[in-house]
């Protein structure tokens, strides 16, 4: 299947003497294409998001991207190896021992279900509507072995508090931690079966050389809700996980004020978005700016800690780090507008900012 996210990416130094044909321990993680996001269709590219006649707008060419992630074997491995473009991975990191495929889709479904309402929420408030998004913990949905949480936490359990600052969504959970270093001791309040209780855990480092610390865990937002003014609606097909937050934001931003953001340039990203506009680290940023560069996007949007390897295979598009939704608009302020813009007025936001 596609996913938005993928959290690891390992060298294999040594390989097994096995069938090059033979099944692998391991994942291959590959392009997965762009999927363009605009509030009206055109030929061959579907209206991905849906936004009120009374508050639609002209709007440019902007894509989330997606890797492909499948089973290896050994032949792929050594492919992957020599050559390039592609990350391997170890299958348990993918589908966690005593997990179905289905719980894999299941818990990616999840994640890009609630990145769309908490882009809404970024993207409508950066346009000047009134918007709200509440919850009440974040639910763990999956913990990885060997990770602080292993043995500790477990699926159900509803994190409230980090030292006793509150956790109302799975988004100021993530905010919470980027405030943290690796080895940092956490206390971490949690309901477990109706019951308050806190736990201690020594924060990890992020599987994949990503320098962020980590508890080990998926969550989603314990009963999450969002308020808006009117209806946005999001299709993201087959794509699943939430690092495609960023684009859709944007794209909410851009559909709804007038000018065209992308100044004319096709603009492809990918990054979490947290409700504050903070841009999350993602995993597969190189193979997701490989695919934007295939499909002849010229500008790329990648979170700052991504940015570093999301230029490893790419040649001729633009690679933009940014930190912040605020950052984003900004960058794509910046841009020398190009003849071929949806429209030819001053973005509002560039205008306003």
């Amino acid at each position: 299947m596609f996913r938005d996210v993928v959290g690891i990416a390992l060298l294999i130094g040594v390989l097994v003497v096995a069938p090059l044909g033979a099944n692998s321990p391991y994942f291959l993680i590959t392009p997965g294409g762009t999927f363009e996001v605009g509030s009206q269709a055109r030929e061959g590219v579907p209206a991905r998001l849906s936004i009120p006649d009374d508050y639609r707008r002209p709007m440019g060419r902007m894509a989330f991207t997606a890797v492909f992630e499948q089973p290896a074997s050994w032949a792929e491995v050594l492919h992957a190896q020599l050559f390039g473009r592609a990350e391997i991975v170890p299958a348990n990191l993918i589908r966690p021992p005593g997990t179905t495929q289905e719980q894999v889709n299941a818990t990616n479904q999840r994640l890009i279900d609630e990145s769309k309402p908490i882009a809404a929420v970024v993207g409508l408030r950066a346009a000047g509507f009134p918007v709200e998004i509440t919850g009440h913990g974040a639910r763990v949905q999956s913990v990885a072995p060997g990770l602080p949480a292993d043995g500790v936490l477990q699926p159900g359990d509803v994190i409230v508090t980090i030292d006793d600052q509150p956790i109302t969504t799975a988004d100021s959970l993530i905010q919470v931690m980027t405030s943290h270093k690796i080895g940092d001791d956490v206390t971490v309040g949690v309901v477990r079966d109706g019951a308050n209780q806190n736990v201690v855990l020594k924060l990890g480092a992020a599987p994949g050389g990503v320098t962020r610390p980590v508890l080990g865990v998926t969550v989603s937002t314990y009963q999450f809700g969002v308020n808006t003014p009117f209806q946005v609606d999001i299709q993201s097909d087959n794509v699943g996980g939430p690092s495609a937050g960023l684009m859709f934001a944007l794209a909410i931003l851009d559909g709804v004020t007038d000018g065209d953001l992308t100044r004319g340039y096709y603009v492809a990203g990918t990054g979490t978005i947290a409700q504050d506009g903070t841009v999350g680290a993602v995993g597969g940023a190189a193979e997701k700016a490989l695919a934007a560069e295939q499909d002849g996007a010229q500008v790329f949007l990648v979170p700052r800690d991504d940015a570093a390897g999301a230029g490893r295979w790419v040649r001729n598009i633009q690679i933009v780090p940014v930190g912040t939704f605020d950052e984003a608009v900004q960058a794509l302020c910046a841009l020398t507008p190009r003849e071929n813009a949806a429209s030819p007025d001053v973005p509002t936001p560039c205008a306003s900012g």
